[in-house]
């Protein structure tokens, strides 16, 4: 079997887009607007913390590819937790929400003489059954799509023995990998999917354990880890989070590609947290109010249909009407890319009605999708349906409305509601992200709190300043005030630093700095030349086509701090 607990392979594409026009200001180069890029993050594993007075609750969202009986998931514990399954749309909207944006805008010259400036106990839980405290089994119970079992960590034989003999996840492993976690007073989670589920209805688990601190156990995520493997991590609290035992990295962004989406952004950060001791390091890409969030996930408007509403609707074509009409359809982001992107519900709760009223037999050979099936369900179970009769032989439905209204409110509805009280229970939202390799993955992150931090933005914003004697060659001013020519290609990394700032936080008072390389990346490139005058009007579009090679020529514009 395969080991599915690998915690987030991040890549950040941004779109930033210049904008072509003509313009003229002191007779020089101007961008009327900014337009901001914001990331697209395609990853694997994402986790969120909630921390309160000794009890976490992590939401783990798991994907997974491969065949359903080969799914297998192992995660340390030090406590035994109250297992439940969440919703993929809970990651779907903080990605949305907390990702980083980049802007550019266009800045005109100035006259030469001055320059050119710039949670209550999860509900629905699965009953679980207490076991005899003689072997390693402490709990074995079913919930959503999995079969799962917590063990005790204390006798590693006895554990995977267990393991193999119920048919679950045993891991082809070292004993270095999984030492850090057998000791007296700890567990193990361990997940399989149920006999007749597919791969397609793997959702998020919840997890509530007592302990302190949260901890991603990054040790034993080794066995399966791909090379620069990305870690997201968003952790909610009535402070911003830290990285207790990594250390705290700040991206020197002159090395972005600001001219062309950012998309060097995860080798950036992969350099960066390299400079770090061990390669162990955080980079926090966002922290402020968890209100970002709020009623983003259950608006006041959304579901309109009660449970009692949803079930009183006993005709097929009018309960999967009133899914698209009364709020249950999926995000508009998660839909099919396209022009017209094709309304589809979420998940779980296409799931359930696919189930109830599968997929004809003879439209595959039509090329009629179950998402266009159920978006056109009252034409094609009445016109569609009298036309073509032998497309249905055969077809069997499981219809029962209270049965399926039910069981959408409970597996989509209620996870929803309970992910949604975490953004009002907690005022302060961060996320952090980092890379790293197998080789590195030798010290588990601890993530703590520190009152005392500003707060870190989302919008990161930069300039593009017209050069009036070079018009092919304007200057990029970046968000930590640095300038370099911009190019319209990446640039390179050389021997220039990646991380301005190495530093380490403490759960009170100011960052301590260990390392500064501001005065390293100043040393390595000539200043800049600022604009003088003989003022012309500058093509943006012509810009972008005459910029050359990359030269990067850096200085600061502001005082160090």
């Amino acid at each position: 079997m395969n080991l599915v607990l690998k915690f987030v392979l991040v890549t950040l594409p941004f779109v930033v887009a210049f904008q072509p026009s003509s313009a003229s200001a002191c007779g020089c180069f101007a961008q009327p607007s900014v337009t901001v890029s914001d990331a697209v993050v395609q990853a694997g594993e994402r986790i969120l913390f909630a921390v309160d007075n000794g009890t976490v609750t992590a939401h783990i969202q798991i994907q997974y590819s491969g065949n359903a009986q080969d799914f297998g998931w192992l995660l340390p514990l030090p406590s035994v937790p109250v297992v439940d399954v969440g919703t993929d749309e809970l990651f779907a909207q903080l990605i949305g929400k907390t990702t980083p944006r980049y802007s550019v805008t266009g800045v005109s010259c100035q006259p030469p003489s001055l320059g050119c400036g710039p949670s209550a106990p999860i509900a629905g839980a699965a009953t679980q059954n207490e076991q005899p405290p003689d072997g390693p089994l402490v709990i074995a119970s079913s919930v959503g799509p999995y079969d799962y079992a917590v063990l005790k960590a204390d006798d590693k034989t006895a554990m995977l023995a267990w393991l193999n003999t119920n048919r679950f996840f045993v891991p082809a492993t070292s004993d270095e990998a999984l030492a850090p976690y057998l000791r007296p007073g700890a567990y193990f989670l361990a997940l399989k999917l149920r006999s007749g589920a597919w791969t397609g209805q793997i959702r998020p688990i919840v997890l509530k354990y007592a302990s302190e601190l949260p901890v991603i156990p990054i040790t034993l995520t080794s066995i399966g880890a791909v090379p620069n493997m990305g870690i997201q991590v968003w952790v909610l609290g009535n402070a911003r989070a830290i990285p207790r035992n990594f250390s705290h990295v700040e991206l020197n962004d002159a090395l972005l590609d600001w001219e062309n989406r950012v998309k060097n952004y995860a080798d950036v950060v992969t350099k960066a947290v390299a400079e770090a001791p061990g390669k162990h390091a955080f980079v926090t890409e966002y922290a402020g109010p968890s209100e970002v969030m709020r009623e983003v996930l259950v608006s006041p408007d959304r579901f309109r249909l009660s449970e009692a509403r949803l079930a009183a609707l006993t005709k097929p074509e009018e309960f999967v009407l009133a899914l698209f009409q009364q709020g249950f359809a999926a995000p508009f982001s998660e839909r099919t890319a396209g022009a017209m992107p094709l309304p589809t519900l979420p998940t779980t709760v296409r799931g359930l009605v696919l189930t109830a009223l599968p997929l004809p037999p003879g439209f595959p050979a039509r090329g009629i999708s179950e998402d266009a099936y159920l978006a056109n369900i009252t034409f094609y179970l009445g016109e569609h349906r009298r036309s073509f009769p032998e497309d249905f032989t055969g077809w069997q439905m499981a219809f029962d409305p209270p049965t399926l209204a039910r069981a959408i409110y409970r597996e989509h509805v209620t996870p929803l509601v309970e992910a949604n009280v975490l953004f009002w229970k907690y005022s302060k939202l961060t996320r952090l992200f980092t890379t790293l390799s197998p080789g590195d993955m030798t010290k588990d992150p601890v993530f703590s709190f520190n009152a005392s931090l500003p707060d870190v933005p989302l919008l990161r914003s930069a300039s593009l300043q017209a050069n009036c004697s070079a018009p092919s060659r304007p200057t990029l001013v970046t968000a930590q005030g640095w300038r370099r020519t911009a190019t319209g290609s990446a640039p390179t990394f050389t021997t220039v630093p990646a991380a301005r700032r190495i530093e380490v936080l403490s759960e009170e008072g100011p960052p301590t700095l260990t390392t500064d390389n501001e005065y390293e990346i100043d040393r390595q490139f000539d200043n800049v030349t600022p604009p003088v005058g003989g003022c012309s009007t500058v093509d943006v579009s012509s810009v972008s086509l005459l910029w050359p090679l990359l030269v990067l020529r850096l200085r600061r514009t502001r005082s160090r701090r």
